[in-house]
C-alpha cells in the first residue's frame, strides 16, 4: 500500500510538471475578433486576421511558443487579463491612464482617431464635435469612443444618455446603424476606413484624438520586457511596412 502510495504521487507530481511545460509553451492572446482590418474573422477559413493578429504570430514565432488566440468581448478583455485568462490582449486598445491602472501595456505600436460614420447615402453632414450632442450616436462598449462621448457630452449634461446607444461589439453597432435605429457610429478612423469597404457606410467626421495603441499584459507580467523588444525590431523592418500596406 506504501508502495502503491509513493508510485501515485509520483505521477501526480510528472503529471503537474508536463501539464506546467505545456502551458509555458502556450502564448495565449485574448482579442475582438470583430474589428477590421485589426482582427476579424475569415468568413471562408474561419481564421483570424489582421494586423494585430499577424503581430501575435510575430511574436509568438519569436517567443518559440504555440500561439492559442481567443475571442470574447472587448469589455471582458480587462478583467480576463487581471485574472490571468490570457498572456496578453492584441484588439486595437487605446492606451489610456484608466486602464494602465488595471493593466501594463507594451510600447505604442499604431496611432488612429476618432471617426463618425454614417450611412452612405444618408444627407448627415457634421462640421464640428459639438453637431453630435444632437444625435443619437451608437458606439461598442468599453471603448474610448463611448468615453469620449459620455465625458464630453452626457456628463457635461449636452445630451441624454439615451443619445448614447452601447453595442458588446462594432458589428452589431454597424448593423444597427444599416437598420436605421441610430443616426451615426463613432469608432478608430483604420476601422472606420475598414468598414467602409465592407458595408454601405461613409465617414463624416473625423476627431483628431491621437490615440496610441498598445498590447495589454497582466500587471507585473514578465513578457513585457521581452514583447517590446520584439515589437521594436518589428515596427524597425520591411515587414512592418508590408503589413500596413496590406492592411491600409
Amino acid at each position: 500500500m506504501k508502495k502503491f502510495t509513493i508510485i501515485f504521487v509520483l505521477l501526480l507530481i510528472l503529471a503537474s510538471f508536463f501539464a506546467c511545460q505545456k502551458s509555458s509553451d502556450l502564448l495565449k492572446v485574448g482579442t475582438n475578433a470583430e474589428y477590421p482590418p485589426f482582427e476579424y474573422t475569415d468568413p471562408d477559413s474561419k481564421e483570424f486576421k489582421g494586423l494585430d493578429m499577424d503581430i501575435a504570430r510575430y511574436i509568438a514565432t519569436k517567443l518559440n511558443k504555440k500561439l492559442e488566440i481567443v475571442d470574447i468581448d472587448f469589455d471582458s478583455l480587462i478583467p480576463s487579463l487581471q485574472n490571468n485568462k490570457f498572456d496578453m490582449v492584441l484588439a486595437a486598445m487605446t492606451i489610456t491612464d484608466e486602464r494602465k491602472e488595471k493593466v501594463d501595456f507594451s510600447i505604442p505600436y499604431y496611432t488612429a482617431n476618432q471617426s463618425i460614420i454614417t450611412k452612405s447615402d444618408s444627407t448627415l453632414t457634421i462640421t464640428s464635435e459639438e453637431e453630435l450632442a444632437k444625435l443619437k450616436i451608437g458606439v461598442q462598449r468599453g471603448t474610448t469612443g463611448e468615453a469620449y462621448i459620455d465625458e464630453t457630452f452626457i456628463q457635461a449634461k449636452k445630451m441624454k444618455d439615451t443619445q448614447l446607444v452601447r453595442f458588446d461589439n462594432n458589428v452589431n453597432a454597424v448593423q444597427e446603424l444599416l437598420n436605421g435605429n441610430v443616426d451615426c457610429v463613432i469608432i478608430d478612423d483604420s476601422a472606420a476606413k475598414g468598414y467602409e469597404k465592407l458595408k454601405p457606410v461613409k465617414i463624416i467626421y473625423t476627431i483628431q484624438s491621437n490615440e496610441s495603441y498598445g498590447i495589454a499584459f497582466p500587471k507585473g507580467s514578465k513578457l513585457v520586457e521581452k514583447v517590446n523588444k520584439i515589437l521594436e525590431e518589428l515596427l524597425g523592418s520591411q515587414q512592418w511596412l508590408e503589413l500596413i500596406k496590406l492592411y491600409f
